[in-house]
């Protein structure tokens, strides 16, 4: 099933910077060819994955038979050879199951739904590359919404084209991700697998789950304002996970800024302790965000709540560090995500803050990618 370097070769839709392309890579698997329409985001993940050949494009516009040199309709600088394609991944983005319940009143079933349009464009890749191995991530949502009615039209809708298809919702910190964020996998196979061994199993680790401190303490403290793009460590690493983040990394961090904060959100984050958020102080100092976790101070001693796509806006969740009087930066960001120190996000805060939270946490995708990889050697 392999490729002649021996590695499974794959296509990552709706890359984004990146995150589950690492892992996967980090597991074995060549990724070969990535989409992302956002040019910025696209900038990052041509950065840190110099080998992969990036399509900047709506993936409507893309017809797959462009891609395979076999139909001589060429439309790109290099080409893909989809008969050796084994694994398509990737998270397209499903709006018609929102809780609103707009999609029951409109009456339409999920695949009708024009708001899943980007769905139906990953199952055309599949379809037409017939990969051994697809691997779908949302949200846990998707897998219960409508009393289980998505997730029968999912499968459905694979299972007619040849795929034995199971889902299951994986907790990141159960895979040594120092964040609690769950997301639902779907994967399918058609190469007489069963996929619900295609699962990894929680990893943990010898000394448990791998809390915020563990993964973040060695970082320079900064205060609001401070923080520069290129730094260097002040102090030799003092967890196992942090020796992880830094290995073959040299000296360098990247993207080590805290964001300025205005004296009104100073006054409030001084005042807010760990553990707790803005409905723990006088009415005085609570605004009318409709965030549960606003201004939330994460704790040492635990892994972080999921982390938000707005790290500059304590407002909205639970992202101010644990000491410091400030939101995470996006490095310490990117640590409860699981990215390496060596991976450089590019653009400004906004397109940051996206390219992070966004982001399938590369530890986790790694244990996805290593149950492949072990599966397929098997079969």
């Amino acid at each position: 099933m392999a490729g002649e370097n021996g590695k499974l070769k794959a296509i990552d839709l709706f890359s984004g910077a990146g995150g589950f392309s690492l892992g996967m890579e980090k597991a074995g698997i060549e990724v070969v060819a990535a989409v992302e329409f956002d040019k910025n985001i696209a900038n990052t993940y041509r950065y840190n994955h110099s080998e992969t050949l990036m399509i900047n494009d709506d993936i409507r516009n893309i017809r797959v038979s462009d891609l395979d040199p076999s139909t001589g309709n060429i439309i790109l600088s290099e080409k893909i050879d989809l008969n050796s394609i084994n694994v398509i991944f990737g998270g397209p983005p499903c709006q018609g199951f929102s809780m609103s319940g707009n999609r029951i009143r409109r009456k339409k079933s999920f695949l009708e739904d024009e708001r899943n349009e980007l769905f139906l464009d990953f199952y055309r890749f599949v379809k037409f590359v017939n990969p051994s191995v697809f691997i779908i991530e949302n949200v846990p949502g998707i897998l219960n919404y409508d009393n289980g009615r998505v997730k029968d039209e999912i499968y459905d809708l694979f299972s007619s084209i040849g795929y034995q298809v199971a889902s299951k919702v994986l907790s990141a910190e159960n895979y040594g991700v120092p964040q609690k964020r769950k997301r639902a996998f779907i994967i399918g196979n058609n190469v007489g697998l069963q996929s619900e061994k295609l699962f990894p199993k929680p990893t943990g680790n010898k000394k448990g789950i791998v809390t915020v401190w563990d993964a973040i303490s060695d970082l320079p403290s900064l205060e609001s304002g401070e923080g520069m793009e290129e730094t260097h460590y002040l102090t030799d690493p003092q967890t196992e996970y942090q020796k992880l983040m830094r290995r073959s990394n040299g000296d360098t961090i990247f993207n080590h800024i805290s964001s300025a904060h205005n004296l009104k959100t100073l006054e409030i984050l001084k005042l807010i302790k760990p553990g707790q958020t803005m409905k723990d102080l006088p009415e005085k100092y609570r605004t009318k965000s409709v965030h549960s976790g606003a201004y939330g101070r994460m704790k040492k001693t635990e892994p972080s709540y999921t982390l938000t796509t707005r790290l500059n806006t304590p407002s909205v969740g639970r992202i101010t560090h644990p000491v410091d009087n400030r939101t995470i930066t996006p490095r310490e960001a990117a640590r409860l995500q699981s990215f390496p120190d060596s991976y450089r996000f590019l653009g400004n805060i906004t397109t940051i803050g996206m390219q992070i939270g966004n982001s399938v946490p590369p530890l986790l995708a790694y244990e996805l990618g290593r149950c492949i990889v072990a599966s397929c050697e098997k079969d």
